[in-house]
């Protein structure tokens, strides 16, 4: 945690300052403490279709989640997104590689995540266990029941995070894909928008296809016919 490039990091989440550098730093290592033993199995009840899809033309690893996976509230999908993202920054090579992120805004349900005391702890840990590890964010088919959910969410961000978010609508997206990750992360962007977007896709089906579209098997597991196999 005192490494140079870990050091590194903080300080440009902090934009510089290393009194917040610091901060950060501590509120880390006590959210790595507290968490050790999930991070230590790198498993979790499955509570929603978050996962690392691939990655982008610069290498960086890319993360995909859809609102319609969502059944459960937001408190019961902590452990998987820090499951998701602890996968991507592993596969990003270094203490401060980044990753890209893709959030799926079909079927959200702003009732599922209206918990103000978990969207701050969310915040507040996720933004310092992963500080400066978002390259950039891609918010697809933002509805307007989900702009309840941000105006609590965008005081929690900091400016620097904030500036790297994008809103755009499916088609939109689809040409993003297409220009910003490679061939095979492009398809499977692509066909999960499909299929999340399929009214007569059954829940089973959607999981299913996240589990073949995902780069590793944390945090989702493998297909059942592949352990069959």
């Amino acid at each position: 945690w005192t490494r140079e490039e870990v050091v590194r990091r903080m300080l440009r989440a902090a934009c510089g300052s290393e009194r917040d550098a610091a901060q950060t730093l501590r509120k880390a290592i006590e959210c790595r403490v507290r968490e050790r033993e999930l991070f230590k199995s790198m498993s979790c009840e499955v509570a929603c279709d978050m996962r690392v899809v691939g990655r982008d033309v610069d290498q960086r690893p890319a993360l995909y989640v859809c609102a319609r996976s969502q059944e459960h509230p937001l408190k019961d999908l902590r452990s998987q997104i820090f499951l998701a993202f602890e996968e991507a920054t592993k596969l990003a090579g270094s203490e401060d590689g980044q990753v890209v992120f893709i959030a799926d805004m079909t079927g959200f349900s702003a009732s599922l995540n209206m918990d103000p005391f978990v969207l701050k702890n969310l915040a507040e840990n996720f933004g310092s266990v992963f500080a400066d590890r978002l390259h950039s964010v891609l918010i697809v088919d933002f509805s307007l029941l989900a702009q309840t959910v941000w105006a609590t969410c965008k005081p929690l961000l900091s400016e620097r995070t904030r500036k790297k978010i994008n809103f755009v609508g499916e088609r939109a997206a689809r040409r993003i894909a297409e220009e910003r990750f490679d061939a095979v992360t492009c398809e499977r962007i692509l066909s999960a928008f499909a299929v999340n977007r399929k009214k007569m896709s059954t829940a089973e089906e959607r999981f299913l296809q996240a589990q073949r579209t995902a780069l590793t098997e944390v945090p989702l597991g493998r297909p059942a016919a592949d352990k069959a196999g």
